[in-house]
């Protein structure tokens, strides 16, 4: 477990669960620093190194944001439906801010679940640019393998969708990853006709996309390898070739 400052009783609370847990709970802890989006995948690369270092050896690797809890079965649930299906290397449930169930389509970031021995294939870390949560889908995607959400897995993720980060690392995330600029305008536009993001939010992912785009002196807003790139990009033609034809078939049918 990666203490990030805390401030509250988080610290002890943790200490205690170590003393109890002897040997099978490991708590890093570090200064308070302020938020910034930049140091999550920092630490979670910190609680993986450190776990390496300790030869702890495991077939899946949780991560989790301190926002979020789960039924006493996800995991189980979770890691009997990898053990089924091989080709899986993400998955995770559907979060649920308030009741209510996002709109997801892939894994989410928190309440995720790795497979340990293709997490070791990509380096055992995340890359620290935006976009690296998704990063990890696409390199999965472009090897062959498979990523799964289950929606009937919900889990509590109790603060709201970019409420800390507003977004701008996300907009940002678009270009070091090579969305197609016509995908990228696409899902600003969908996210402000479906509300899933605020209009202020919205903003912030064109702003940082723009930065991005234009040279920031940001490194993390750095873009990926090319190949990774072209492949993102191609990727998203293709989808947006069969949204536009399932659009034509339709048309043609109200006819």
């Amino acid at each position: 477990m990666v203490d990030d400052g805390s401030t509250d009783s988080t610290p002890q609370i943790l200490s205690d669960y170590a003393r109890l847990n002897r040997g099978l709970v490991n708590v890093i802890r570090l200064p308070d620093r302020g938020y910034d989006i930049r140091r999550v995948p920092k630490n979670i690369n910190l609680a993986s190194q450190r776990a390496a270092e300790k030869g702890v050896e495991t077939d899946y690797f949780m991560i989790s944001g301190d926002d979020c809890s789960y039924s006493r079965e996800y995991v189980e649930l979770l890691t009997q439906r990898m053990r089924d299906k091989r080709s899986i290397v993400v998955a995770s449930g559907c979060p649920s801010a308030g009741g209510i169930t996002g709109r997801e389509h892939t894994p989410s970031g928190s309440g995720r679940l790795i497979r340990c021995s293709y997490w070791k294939q990509v380096g055992n870390g995340y890359p620290l640019r935006a976009g690296w949560e998704t990063w990890l889908l696409y390199m999965a995607e472009k090897s062959g393998a498979e990523v799964k959400l289950f929606n009937d897995l919900v889990f509590d993720h109790s603060r709201p969708r970019g409420s800390q980060h507003q977004f701008v690392y996300w907009g940002a995330a678009m270009y070091t990853l090579g969305y197609h600029p016509l995908y990228a305008i696409g899902r600003i536009a969908k996210n402000l006709i479906m509300r899933s993001v605020t209009f202020k939010g919205s903003l912030n992912l064109l702003r940082g996309y723009i930065q991005a785009r234009l040279g920031s002196a940001d490194s993390f807003m750095a873009p990926f390898e090319p190949s990774l790139r072209q492949y993102v990009g191609k990727s998203q033609v293709r989808r947006m070739l069969r949204v536009v034809s399932a659009l034509a078939r339709m048309t043609v049918v109200s006819r």
